[in-house]
């Protein structure tokens, strides 16, 4: 069995990703926008959808979606101006809020339900069962390594600015 070149696979495996996470922007965009919202808002209301009336805090958001602050401020923003989300009182911590999806937010997401589905389905048309399972774990793994990463980072900057 011939080794494989483990740098240039990762390497060329990324950058593939990257390319795909771009494309999906683009024609999950197109998708999204006959909604009236964006590819990072419908994945936003997802996954508000997803957590109930139990909402997360913009921190929580900014995690699960590996977007900035100052990325999630604007979005919560321009969601609420079209009434997709609410906020609400954080009950652990009163200068913090969580925020919803409105009923108005639910059907934008109910709208785009049966042709995203559609779409991402068409997307991965070509792999067996097995194959998308690998797929979908080994971008697991490599988001989860990617986050532990930027935790690492921000404890770094926050300590470097403390001490």
């Amino acid at each position: 069995m011939v080794p494989i070149d483990r740098p240039a696979l990762a390497r060329r495996a990324l950058l593939d990703a990257l390319r795909v996470a771009n494309l999906l922007d683009r024609r999950g965009g197109a998708l999204a926008r006959r909604s009236g919202i964006t590819s990072a808002q419908w994945l936003s209301l997802g996954l508000l959808v997803q957590v109930g009336a139990r909402g997360l805090t913009p921190t929580e958001l900014c995690r699960q979606l590996c977007v900035s602050k100052q990325n999630m401020t604007g979005m919560i923003v321009r969601l609420e101006h079209k009434q997709l989300i609410e906020r609400f009182p954080e009950p652990s911590d009163r200068r913090s809020f969580r925020v919803r999806v409105t009923h108005r937010g639910t059907r934008v997401i109910n709208q785009l339900e049966g042709a995203g589905r559609d779409f991402f389905l068409y997307q991965v048309d070509g792999l067996g069962d097995s194959e998308l399972r690998a797929l979908a774990d080994g971008l697991d793994t490599v988001l989860e390594r990617l986050r532990q990463a930027e935790e690492r980072a921000e404890r770094a900057a926050r300590a470097a600015r403390a001490g």
